[in-house]
């Protein structure tokens, strides 16, 4: 009960003044509409990064590396991908160690071979962020299905040509055979409006370490902190009910923000609305910890507010919120770059799974983000 009644005052505490509130909503939407109105057409992926490299070796000689062949040779493919053909493996790695190749599909000599199963296409990416990866998956992807279809096809017609699956399939086999092309996968165009909307967003829940510097400048900080921690209140109840009131707050705003972005600009979010959600969510609580954590450590408001600052511009820039930039492995420094990849995922990407991966990072941080401050606030309190 203790921490229903944190929660409640912590949201009540914030939305005294929602003059504040709304105009920050208000500057960010017209931040995002003059962002997406000025590269609306520069941030086309197709048009702005062109095509894809894929390095490739196909060292299968049987049915199944027929069929690979056939379909990564397809219209589909070529339309999004420049194709670069190599002999080995390390031929096909080197290439991606010297960045000459977004991705590298390898299909091994026993990959027809049915006593080795299963049939595994083996895909090797320069970086596991930014569009060119993005699009990379969406064509592997949309590759296994083809393979998956045309091999069917095959044990049916003795076919391995791709071009098979235009005909119609026979009525008792309408489930197993199913046509797919790139052109109709889950791979779905970004607009510049729908690229600042989920960067800008982003960053409005970045600036929500505010509400935990807030918290922690209250709670461990001064004489009011003295008093809350000898009230009949615990510790846990209180961390907890405020962190959730906090984040609540956070997350709310960005709700409103993504519910404009969706009905006023037309931004499609895609078909997964609650993994959005969720992701907006445990980015909040995030933020929120990261804040508390900030105060905790420095045990100065003043340290805290200009060290956030500082996460939320740059942590924003390196994870491309500004301008499309691959910064590689310096953007998972960025505490936005496990949301941002979430969403991308999720949105652009149709990939479930890969996005409850990245949300579980985020809880695991924290996770972390807490040990942390539990840590340094004994040092408070001593």
């Amino acid at each position: 009960m203790n921490i229903l009644f944190e929660m409640f005052y912590a949201v009540k505490r914030m939305i005294m003044n929602p003059k504040e509130i709304l105009i920050n909503l208000l500057t960010y939407a017209i931040i995002i509409f003059i962002l997406g109105s000025v590269f609306g057409s520069t941030y086309d992926i197709q048009k702005s990064l062109g095509k894809v490299t894929i390095a490739y070796a196909n060292l299968d000689s049987g049915r199944y590396g027929a069929i690979f062949d056939a379909a990564l040779h397809s219209n589909d493919v070529t339309q999004l991908a420049e194709l670069k053909p190599v002999t080995s493996l390390d031929d096909g790695k080197a290439l991606i160690n010297k960045d000459e190749a977004d991705a590298f599909i390898y299909i091994p000599d026993n990959f027809s071979d049915d006593r080795v199963l299963p049939h595994v296409v083996n895909v090797y990416l320069s970086t596991d962020y930014g569009v060119p990866t993005l699009v990379v998956k969406n064509i592997v992807s949309s590759l296994t299905n083809l393979m998956n279809t045309s091999s069917v096809i095959y044990n049916i017609t003795g076919q391995t040509e791709v071009d098979a699956m235009s005909s119609e399939p026979q009525k008792n086999n309408e489930e197993n055979v199913k046509e797919q092309s790139l052109a109709s996968s889950s791979l779905q165009a970004t607009t510049a409006m729908g690229y600042y909307s989920i960067a800008m967003i982003l960053m409005l829940l970045l600036y929500g370490q505010e509400y935990g510097i807030f918290m922690a400048s209250q709670d461990y900080l001064g004489t009011l902190g003295k008093r809350m921690r000898l009230s009949a209140v615990k510790p846990y109840e209180q961390y907890i009910g405020k962190v959730l009131g906090l984040s609540l707050v956070t997350f709310f705003q960005g709700v409103i923000l993504f519910l404009f972005t969706k009905y006023v600009y037309g931004v499609d979010w895609g078909n997964h609305i609650i993994v959005v959600l969720l992701t907006l969510f445990i980015f909040s609580i995030l933020v929120t910890l990261l804040g508390l954590m900030l105060v905790i450590i420095t045990r100065d408001i003043q340290k805290a507010q200009s060290i956030s600052s500082f996460i939320t511009l740059g942590g924003t820039f390196i994870v491309g919120g500004f301008v499309i930039v691959d910064f590689g492995s310096v953007a998972y420094l960025s505490p936005s770059y496990y949301a941002k990849t979430a969403l991308f995922n999720i949105i652009y990407g149709n990939q479930v799974e890969q996005a409850l991966i990245h949300i579980g990072l985020m809880i695991l941080i924290c996770v972390g983000l807490v040990f942390v401050s539990l840590a340094a606030s004994r040092r408070t309190v001593e």
